[in-house]
């Protein structure tokens, strides 16, 4: 994927922090990394990760189809500065950031647990359970980055979905039966995804 996606996201934080800088435009790192627009979707549902330091900084998206430049600014900002999980990412720690935009395609309802491929898919998870709903989503890059096996994944996505009565040893066949029942619904989708780092950011930045 092309890499102007990452870096519009670095520039629409920088500019958010320093306002009096000039902004680049995402047309301007297209030509700067030798990509195009034909290079990402027009549009696509969409996450923005913050790290630093190799550690979760922010991720924010939306599983909404939206348009990609104005995607990336809007959850480039809401991830930075609005996941309740963080306070607001400051100037001083830009230098200690890297930025994935992770674009999200071919969703796919699955009717059995493990009908997906760590490091391939993300899940996307739904239920109702004693009149509570519950929503929870993994990038598919979460579960490889952290070298879950698929039971522990799907442990730790009922945990996201704020659902803290699993039992992480019978976790399959909770999912089996919610299925099976049709309460609980889960989806796979695929992620194309690409990863900046600050110091690149400049760089680059720095020839326009």
């Amino acid at each position: 994927m092309s890499k102007a996606l990452s870096l519009l996201a670095f520039e629409t934080l920088h500019n958010k922090l320093f306002q009096e800088s000039t902004s680049v435009t995402l047309a301007k790192f297209n030509d700067l990394t030798e990509s195009s627009a034909l290079d990402y979707p027009e549009n696509a549902p969409l996450f923005i990760t913050w790290n630093k330091s190799g550690q979760l900084r922010g991720c924010i998206g939306t599983f909404q189809s939206l348009r990609i430049e104005n995607g990336v600014k809007r959850f480039a900002l809401t991830s930075a500065l609005d996941d309740p999980r963080f306070p607001p990412i400051t100037k001083k720690e830009l230098p200690l950031l890297s930025v994935s935009v992770t674009l999200l395609d071919n969703f796919t309802p699955i009717s059995l647990p493990l009908d997906w491929q760590i490091g391939l898919h993300g899940l996307k998870l739904q239920f109702e359970k004693n009149d509570e709903y519950y929503s929870g989503t993994f990038l598919p890059s979460v579960a490889e980055e952290q070298e879950w096996d698929h039971k522990t994944t799907l442990y730790y996505l009922l945990k996201k979905a704020g659902y803290d009565f699993a039992v992480k040893s019978k976790v399959i066949e909770f999912y089996e039966d919610g299925l099976q029942e049709g309460w609980i619904q889960l989806e796979r989708y695929d992620g194309l995804k690409n990863h900046l780092v600050y110091d690149e950011f400049i760089k680059i930045r720095d020839k326009a």
